[in-house]
């Protein structure tokens, strides 16, 4: 009877294991690659592509709106909120803090001290929360417009591209890297973005010079306020 226990206590384990084998290697099969890349962040370093290129981004087109208004107001957008946007705020005659909110994930879009100008994107997560309404703080009359993606101007292969400021800027394909330099006293940040993913390439204080992936065709948004910047994709 022992032995008789002892067989049967063997062949309970010898399927066990063989469970066990196959589970491993039903789930070793059946993880598939999802087909879509994703960007990697870092602060005020490079970024690296995963092995899977980045889908590019979505280009869907909406017509483009403008609002105006003076001091502090509230903006009702009728911007559809699967399109992504790119909003250019002016505000020539500001003296005093300028701020423009929105009710979306990317919560505070401009940040900034005395006269205005720039574009900053909204709506670009697919997953995120959309902008309905802006809420503005200045002291002086300023211009809201959002555009989709035919708006934005392209820094083309090879070449400096020079800007001030917030801006916004399409990248072409058949693009990988861009060099970027910037003059400025206050923070510079620069964001690439394709397919509904985000990274943070550039976070730096005071003037920065250096390089970063841009699997174009892409989106890179500079947010540097008042300095200067030269972007060359290669």
């Amino acid at each position: 009877m022992a032995h008789e226990g002892e067989r049967e206590m063997t062949r309970i384990a010898g399927r066990v294991a063989a469970v066990v084998l196959i589970a491993l290697v039903t789930a070793s099969c059946s993880v598939q690659p999802s087909g879509r890349g994703v960007l990697l962040g870092s602060l005020g370093g490079h970024s690296a592509p995963s092995s899977s290129p980045a889908p590019p981004p979505r280009r869907l087109e909406a017509p483009t709106e403008t609002h105006t208004g003076k001091g502090d107001g509230t903006v009702t957008l009728s911007w559809p909120a699967d399109v992504p946007g790119f909003l250019t705020f002016d505000c020539p005659h500001c003296a005093s803090n300028v701020i423009v909110h929105t009710d979306g994930d990317e919560g505070l879009l401009v940040n900034a001290i005395g006269a205005y100008h720039g574009t900053v994107w909204f709506n670009v997560r697919e997953s995120a929360k959309p902008s309905h309404t802006l809420s503005v703080s200045a002291d002086a009359a300023w211009t809201v417009t959002v555009s989709d993606h035919r708006t934005l101007p392209t820094a083309p292969a090879g070449k400096p591209y020079t800007g001030k400021g917030d801006a916004v800027v399409a990248i072409p394909p058949d693009v990988s890297l861009a060099s970027f330099t910037a003059k400025n006293r206050g923070d510079t940040a620069v964001w690439v973005q394709g397919g509904g993913t985000m990274a943070l390439v550039v976070n730096q204080i005071g003037p920065y010079t250096g390089s970063f992936p841009v699997p174009g065709p892409t989106y890179v948004q500079v947010e540097a306020w008042d300095g200067q910047w030269t972007l060359t994709p290669q």
